[in-house]
């Protein structure tokens, strides 16, 4: 029996006659049911078609100014609402570096990746300066089991962080990213995936889109674990 990874709580497997019958090792669960049941899922309540926010109309305020300002509308996918759970998750696991809780949501990223194949996968990199204070990437840990990751970024340090920025700030961050000169060639026509652990207003994640919209490709979605 293992112990949940947020909490130290067991972990106990309920397992329904189809998944017995199924005669398959299955995903060890890092979270017990107490903490499960805090999670929210997305998509439950009326959203935006693009990136899942709560919203009564199709298309959220946010994605129609990154329509007015790309000439595209993102397809953003992301499995859990930001909740205070997540909140207290994230402020233990970034803000106070406590890797062993990487692999928490291993089970929910692992059955997403099973539905949702593509070409080429790249994940938003910590600046050095953060690397050097957490001593760890939070976004490669967290999907570093997950996906075959390919590292494209460079991420220069920003004004201030994210986390300490207002809406409108977020918005108006200037680009922070640089492709590696190393980044290995694919297809353009490439099915790419760019990951993220939060999305908040998506201005992050545009950002690294722009510049592979830059060099050519234009088959491109975003992930994070929440939004």
């Amino acid at each position: 029996m293992t112990q949940c990874l947020n909490c130290g709580q067991a972990v106990k497997k309920n397992l329904s006659i189809q998944e017995i019958l199924k005669w398959k090792a299955l995903d060890d669960d890092h979270l017990c049911t107490f903490c499960r049941k805090e999670l929210e899922k997305l998509g439950r309540n009326p959203h935006c078609q693009y990136c899942l926010k709560d919203d009564p109309e199709p298309i959220c305020l946010d994605c129609q100014i990154w329509q007015k300002k790309y000439n595209i509308f993102n397809q953003h996918f992301a499995i859990f609402k930001y909740n205070e759970f997540m909140h207290d998750y994230f402020k233990r696991y970034k803000r106070y570096g406590d890797i062993l809780i990487a692999q928490a949501f291993e089970s929910d990223l692992r059955k997403w990746q099973s539905q949702h194949q593509y070409d080429l996968v790249t994940y938003i990199p910590a600046s050095n300066s953060h690397l050097k204070k957490r001593g760890f990437d939070p976004v490669l840990e967290m999907y570093k089991n997950i996906f075959d990751l390919n590292d494209i970024f460079l991420k220069e340090d920003a004004d201030k962080p994210q986390a300490q920025k207002d809406k409108i700030e977020r918005m108006l961050t200037p680009q922070t990213f640089n492709i590696k000169p190393d980044f290995p060639k694919k297809p353009i026509d490439s099915k790419v995936l760019i990951l993220d652990d939060i999305y908040t207003t998506g201005r992050t994640l545009l950002h690294a889109r722009q510049l592979l919209t830059f060099v050519g490709f234009q088959n491109i979605h975003t992930f994070s674990l929440t939004r």
